[in-house]
C-alpha cells in the first residue's frame, strides 16, 4: 500500500497483451511432451557437462520445410545485401520471420527439458537463423591450426557486469537442419564442464581476449582452441541444449556444403530480450497460451519479478502435467557449492581430456 492507505495499482501491458486468441495448448501437442520428458541421467549430463545432445528433434517433414525456408531467406538476404555467395548470413528475430519457425518455440522433444532444468518461469530472449557457406576446400588450412574461432560464452554485457562463478541465466537450444557429421563441417566446438569454471581462458585461447562490451572473443590473432574443447558432429535434425556458461564456438567449414542451424535462447522472465521486448501483435495472435508466454507476453508489468498464473501458464501446464518429473534442481542452488565446480578447464591439466570426455556416453532422447 501506498503511504496514505490507498491500494497501489501497476500499470496493465500495452493493448497487445489482450487473452490469446488460441485458448490453450492442443491435446496433441500436451501428449507429444509427455513423451519426452527428461530422464534423470539426462538431467544429470546436462547438469555436470553443461550440454546435451537430443537426436532426431526434428521430425522429417518439418525439417524438409526449415531448410526450404532458411535457404529461401538466406537467398534473398544476400541479394538485398549484395553479398557474396559465400558469406555467413545471420539473422536475429528468426522467431517472427516465418511461421515454420513457431513450431520450433515449443517443440515437444525439446521442450520439456527447458522447464525441467529451468523451471516455468521462462521466455525465449534470443532467436537467429544462421547459414554457413563452406569455403573453398583447396584453401583449408595445414593440420595445428585452430579448429574453432571466437571463442565465447553466451550472455552479452552480463558477462562483464557480473563476477565469476555467474549463474546460469539461460540456456540456449541449437537446431541443426545440416549434416555436421563429417570433419570441417563448421561442427559447433566446446569445452564440456567449462560452464563450471571460474577461469576465463589465457589471452592466447581467445585471440585476443574478451571485448568489454559483449564478452565474446576477439578473432585477431587467430588464437587457439582451449584443451578439452571437442565438435559436436551431429546429423540433420538433431538439437543441442547447452548452457550459456559453456565455452563454444563456431567450426570451420570446408566441406563444400552450407552448414544451417537455428537457435532460440530462453532465459528467465525479468531478463531483457535480445530479439524484441514486445513481439508484434499479428505474431502473437498465433499462439497459445505457453507461446505466448514464452514470446514475453504477460499480465501486468509487475508481473516480470512477481508472476501471477495469468503471466505464467506454463506453470499451470507444469503443475497438470509434469508435477512429477525429475527437476534440476534451482539455479542458485547448482552455483553455489563448491564441490560443483572444477579446476581451470584451460590449463594444462585439460590436455587429453578430449578423448575421455568423447569417450563418455551421452543420453539421449
Amino acid at each position: 500500500m501506498s503511504k496514505d492507505g490507498e491500494m497501489r495499482t501497476y500499470p496493465q501491458l500495452p493493448s497487445q497483451y489482450q487473452e490469446p486468441m488460441v485458448p490453450e495448448e492442443s491435446p496433441e501437442w500436451t501428449a507429444e511432451v509427455v513423451k519426452h520428458f527428461a530422464t534423470p541421467e539426462q538431467l544429470a549430463f546436462f547438469e555436470e557437462q553443461g550440454y546435451l545432445i537430443v537426436e532426431n528433434a526434428i521430425e522429417p517433414a518439418l525439417l524438409a520445410r526449415l531448410q526450404e525456408v532458411c535457404s529461401a531467406i538466406a537467398a534473398e538476404q544476400r541479394e538485398k545485401g549484395g553479398m557474396g555467395s559465400t558469406e555467413p548470413v545471420r539473422l536475429m528475430r528468426s522467431v517472427a520471420m516465418h511461421d515454420v519457425f513457431l513450431e520450433l518455440l515449443h517443440n515437444p522433444r525439446t521442450f520439456p527439458l527447458l522447464f525441467q532444468i529451468m523451471g516455468w518461469n521462462i521466455s525465449l530472449y534470443i532467436s537467429q537463423m544462421i547459414d554457413y557457406p563452406s569455403a573453398d576446400p583447396k584453401d583449408k588450412p595445414p593440420p595445428g591450426t585452430p579448429r574453432g574461432k571466437g571463442w565465447h560464452i553466451d550472455g552479452g554485457r552480463p558477462v562483464v557486469d557480473m563476477m565469476f562463478p555467474q549463474p546460469m541465466l539461460s540456456l540456449k537450444i541449437g537446431y541443426w537442419l545440416t549434416d555436421t557429421t563429417h570433419p570441417d563441417s563448421g561442427a559447433m566446438l566446446l569445452v564440456p564442464r567449462s560452464h563450471k569454471s571460474n577461469h576465463v581462458p589465457n589471452p592466447e585461447v581467445l585471440g585476443g581476449g574478451v571485448e568489454s562490451a559483449n564478452g565474446r572473443a576477439a578473432e585477431r590473432p587467430e588464437g587457439k582452441d582451449p584443451g578439452g574443447a571437442i565438435p559436436l558432429r551431429v546429423k540433420p535434425g538433431t538439437a543441442v541444449l547447452f548452457d550459456r556458461r559453456i565455452w563454444h564456438s563456431v567450426g570451420r567449414n570446408y566441406s563444400g556444403n552450407t552448414r544451417q542451424s537455428l537457435f532460440f535462447g530462453y532465459g528467465y522472465r525479468w531478463l531483457r530480450g535480445l530479439d524484441y521486448n514486445v513481439m508484434p501483435d499479428a505474431l502473437l495472435d498465433k499462439c497459445s497460451p505457453v507461446q505466448r508466454q514464452l514470446l514475453g507476453d504477460g499480465h501486468d508489468i509487475k508481473g516480470w519479478w512477481q508472476p501471477t498464473e495469468a503471466d505464467v501458464p506454463l506453470k499451470k501446464w507444469v503443475e497438470e502435467h509434469a508435477a512429477d518429473t525429475p527437476k534440476l534442481c534451482s539455479p542458485s542452488q547448482m552455483i553455489f557449492p563448491a564441490s560443483l565446480y572444477v579446476a581451470n578447464p584451460f590449463g594444462p591439466e585439460r590436455a587429453g581430456a578430449e578423448v575421455a570426455a568423447q569417450a563418455q556416453p551421452r543420453p539421449k532422447l
